[in-house]
């Protein structure tokens, strides 16, 4: 599971991710671009973090804070969303909000997210193959993800949403020892 969701809102997030992306209609990537901002804005500095959390700062600083550094420079619909989200007494639950927003987008795009691991870097021939079969399998469009492990020895690990396809040197010579 992700780590900026929140488990104990999660119907909650919900409800306000699929109501947002409902409303985004042909605008979902300005959207995602805005909400990806945001998230990196606010909850990537620990004093803006605090600001927009902190319970003792009245809702009219922080929707006049957010007025002035976002207006002009974001998707109205998105300004609205956030005030919403902060009239609501919702804001602290923004990044579960913005990771099941991300889905939504992806489910309508028909994209698919992977994440494939390898020992060494990949080179770009192997990636488009690699993104090419996985495009063709799930039928959908791929946004890779690619990382380096060292530990696996060799081969590839694909995560796909909880789905794990281990292809790994490593995870073959565990199977090995087992006999």
């Amino acid at each position: 599971m992700n780590k900026n969701i929140d488990i104990k809102n999660l119907k909650i997030a919900k409800r306000y991710s699929h109501a947002l992306a409902q409303s985004a209609e042909n605008n979902i990537d300005e959207i995602l671009n805005n909400l990806k901002a945001i998230n990196e804005v606010i909850f990537e500095n620990a004093d803006l973090k605090t600001f927009f959390l902190h319970p003792v700062i009245s809702l009219k600083d922080k929707k006049e804070t957010l007025k002035n550094a976002l207006e002009n420079k974001i998707n109205v619909l998105t300004l609205n969303f956030i005030e919403t989200l902060l009239d609501e007494n919702r804001f602290q639950i923004f990044r579960t909000i913005y990771e099941l927003f991300k889905k939504e987008a992806n489910i309508i795009k028909n994209n698919q997210e992977v994440e494939i691991i390898s020992a060494v870097n990949i080179n770009e021939n192997l990636k488009k193959q690699l993104e090419e079969k996985l495009k063709t399998k799930l039928n959908k469009n791929i946004i890779p993800n690619y990382t380096q492990n060292e530990n696996i020895i060799g081969g590839f690990i694909i995560k796909i949403e909880d789905k794990i396809i281990d292809l790994s040197l490593k995870n073959k010579f565990e199977t090995l020892k087992k006999y």
